[in-house]
């Protein structure tokens, strides 16, 4: 449209230089008619919609299939994952930012929620969105606000858990089918390295200083022990962190911690550990999968296969990744970002979302063949966000976060006894929590 534009207005300077010339204007004989002059009516330009989101694979993904949308341009802006929360807070949730919708992790949605910084989209959600067709978790972690309170800011748009990778051929060398709890995989792994088959056995990330590295490696484990985090209802967190089921689950990753390279290796270790014949078996995010299937970036390739993380004695949880999408409440164009949402949840987008190596939460896309063959491990995705859950979307999360990464990682490592970490971080937290909340939960 600017270089028809462009055409226009070269052609009225070329008309009006001509009208200045020296050159005799031929007139027309009356009897010749003369052409009726067309009108031109102005071109509406698109609306421009932009999202904001970390510089992953998943955010090309998407700015590639925004660009099938017709009822307006959609620019996709990826920042790094260094800066992406900063970036959101100070300058994308501001009022002269341009961004119309916000990816976030799914703890930032209190925060976010709570500074007035997003659009309450209940009533939008129970018109547009096909709830009953997601898994529960995600339409709660993605968009809920408060917890169980059915009050919604955003949606799924990202979804993403942890899962095994192991070495095929090293397990089938030792006679061993994959693992199917903790204790299991802890003496499988024990196993291979008495047997000399693989240097080490397992690994995950237990870097406690990582964002929410170690915390997300062990809450799947207490939650598959049958512990709890905290009570979301009374947000009580002593008695409820530090119990003997807890001790035991942190227990397990400190003797899980053993069997792996002796350094508190955060997640973007991992591929390397395996791909390179270091590990026989990692816990890590599915987002990492196209890692692994290429022969060029990782030898063992080829000997890679993949599976759900095991279950516990009192369970089967895994943590929840991904990330919601939810509307600015600074969006100048808010009608047209909710129908791109829309536009973006239906079935029909996220099959060409899994087509172009994304994860949905829709469990229709999830059952289908599209997905199914979209990635080897595609059927272990499909079974492992069944089981997904999340923890605290609090607007004290950033506090929170550190102070139970921190005495995790001591207790894993040996630096401190798994109880009186868990009394430690039960006590500061809780006190986090009494001074937010002096008169208790909000309302919902």
């Amino acid at each position: 449209m600017k270089f028809r534009n462009l055409l226009l207005c070269i052609a009225v300077i070329y008309l009006l230089s001509a009208c200045n010339n020296d050159t005799p204007t031929v007139v027309p004989s009356p009897t010749v008619e003369t052409a009726t002059a067309t009108i031109v009516q102005p071109t509406v330009e698109a609306v421009q919609l932009e999202i904001s989101w970390q510089d992953v694979p998943p955010c090309q993904a998407l700015s590639k299939l925004s660009s099938e949308y017709s009822k307006a341009e959609v620019k996709v802006n990826c920042f790094s994952h260094i800066e992406w929360y900063d970036k959101t807070f100070n300058d994308i949730l501001k009022p002269d930012s341009n961004i119309d919708l916000v990816i976030m992790d799914s703890q930032w949605i209190g925060k976010a929620v709570t500074d007035n910084h997003l659009v309450e989209i209940t009533d939008w959600v129970a018109e547009n969105i096909e709830s009953s067709k997601y898994v529960p978790a995600a339409i709660s972690a993605y968009g809920e606000y408060p917890y169980n309170s059915k009050r919604y800011y955003g949606v799924p748009v990202f979804a993403d858990t942890q899962m095994l990778v192991y070495r095929q051929d090293i397990l089938d060398q030792a006679g061993f089918q994959p693992p199917r709890t903790w204790q299991e995989l802890l003496d499988q792994a024990k196993t291979l390295e008495q047997k000399g088959l693989i240097p080490h056995g397992y690994a995950t990330f237990w870097c406690g200083d990582c964002y929410d590295d170690v915390q997300t490696a062990w809450n799947q484990i207490a939650w598959s022990y049958g512990g709890e985090l905290w009570e979301p209802e009374t947000y009580q967190i002593e008695g409820v962190l530090n119990t003997p089921i807890n001790v035991e689950a942190l227990n397990m990753a400190a003797e899980l911690y053993k069997v792996g390279p002796a350094r508190s290796h955060f997640q973007g270790d991992l591929p390397d550990m395996i791909c390179k014949g270091e590990v026989a078996m990692i816990a890590t995010w599915f987002g990492y999968g196209p890692i692994f299937t290429d022969p060029t970036g990782c030898p063992e390739a080829n000997n890679l296969a993949f599976g759900v993380l095991p279950a516990g004695p009192d369970g089967h949880v895994l943590s929840l990744g991904g990330a919601g999408i939810h509307l600015s409440a600074y969006s100048q164009h808010q009608t047209e970002a909710l129908e791109f949402m829309a536009w973006l949840e239906t079935r029909d987008s996220q099959l060409k979302w899994v087509e172009l190596g994304s994860f949905s939460a829709r469990t229709d896309v999830l059952a289908s063949s599209t997905f199914a063959e979209a990635t080897p491990y595609s059927p272990a995705f499909s079974a492992s966000y069944l089981l997904v859950k999340d923890f605290w979307n609090l607007p004290e999360y950033v506090n929170l976060l550190p102070i139970q990464g921190h005495y995790l990682n001591l207790a894993i490592t040996g630096k401190m006894d798994s109880a009186e970490a868990l009394n430690e971080l039960a006590k500061e937290q809780q006190a986090i929590i009494d001074q937010a909340y002096p008169d208790g939960p909000p309302k919902k």
